[in-house]
């Protein structure tokens, strides 16, 4: 994962509690998912605790980061291309607990775009299959003119490749495609423009300076799934609607924000299946799940739904997801 550096520790320890020091992707990205949340996290300064998917994304996306610099210093020395993609995994007690299906599919991934780099290319195959920058950082000290105000923008970009590497990406001659590497399960459709897509937006407008951007993409070796999407106008209106934002709670740290009422508050009855804020929030969408053995005491009683949602103080929708969930 990437080093922290100077300019971002400086601004995290220059900042007044209670202020944003500088705008990331995962900051936009919380905000639009749930300003409340985003109000635990960044403006109280309550960190939740690590989980396993959070430990299993780190471990994955830094054995990705290894085997890129090994193949990359293969290549650039000995002036060939691999024949074996295993060899340039490092030390296997950093990934064997996720070889299937996470590294196997990524493996799978990259013989897949090497072979179609050399059927395209020829003797060019490896100026176009070796990503250009991985774990790429970039700065944008003032973009939406705010003069010595501003919060400065920051980001890591995953993985930059050509977009000739790539059939599926509608890209011209010099253009490049942002990738960010995702663990977990391939999202709906109707969540991906609030969601990975966003976040490559967020990338796009950090980037664009150095790189023309043909597209932003998500890749998730769970089921070896790419997903991509050219470059949207309303995606950055969001962003820098989101950042204006930032801006005005620089000038005035508000007491709470809205809050978005959603599974995503609670979608289990375990304690480590909710927001980790849920027990300090005032949503009530998880009451059905958080007292789910109440929950299913009224449906066996032949409450409604309705009435089970007056009995917890909550809404309907927040019923029906726990029936659906409780498999009532």
């Amino acid at each position: 994962m990437p080093t922290q550096t100077d300019k971002l520790t400086t601004l995290r320890d220059s900042t007044e509690p209670g202020q944003i020091p500088y705008v990331s992707k995962s900051r936009v990205k919380k905000f639009i998912t749930c300003p409340e949340k985003f109000f635990f996290s960044y403006i109280k300064g309550l960190k939740g605790p690590e989980t396993g998917p959070m430990r299993r994304g780190t471990n994955i996306h830094e054995t990705f980061e290894d085997y890129y610099e090994n193949v990359t210093e293969y290549v650039n020395e000995t002036g060939e291309l691999p024949e074996d993609l295993v060899a340039f995994l490092p030390s296997s007690e950093r990934w064997a607990d996720y070889l299937e299906p996470y590294i196997t599919n990524f493996l799978v991934f990259e013989q897949r775009r090497l072979d179609y780099c050399k059927d395209e290319y020829g003797e060019k195959a490896s100026h176009f299959w070796l990503p250009l920058a991985i774990e790429a950082e970039e700065w944008l000290d003032d973009p939406l003119d705010y003069g010595d105000d501003a919060i400065p923008w920051m980001g890591y970009a995953d993985a930059i490749y050509s977009a000739a590497a790539f059939p599926e990406v509608d890209g011209g001659a010099g253009e490049v495609v942002i990738v960010d590497f995702k663990s977990g399960k391939v999202p709906n459709k109707k969540y991906r423009n609030d969601g990975i897509y966003l976040e490559g937006e967020y990338y796009a407008m950090l980037f664009e300076s150095e790189w023309s951007v043909a597209a932003v993409s998500g890749y998730y070796p769970l089921k070896d799934e790419l997903i991509v999407s050219p470059l949207k106008k309303a995606r950055r209106d969001k962003i820098r609607d989101v950042v204006h934002g930032f801006q005005d709670m620089n000038v005035e740290t508000p007491d709470h924000l809205e809050i978005e009422e959603q599974p995503l508050c609670r979608w289990g009855e375990g304690d480590d299946e909710a927001c980790p804020y849920y027990n300090m929030c005032a949503s009530t969408f998880g009451e059905p799940l958080k007292h789910a053995d109440r929950t299913r005491a009224l449906h066996e009683k032949g409450y409604s739904k309705g009435e089970i949602a007056d009995d917890l103080g909550c809404d309907y929708g927040a019923v029906s997801y726990a029936f659906y969930k409780l498999g009532l």
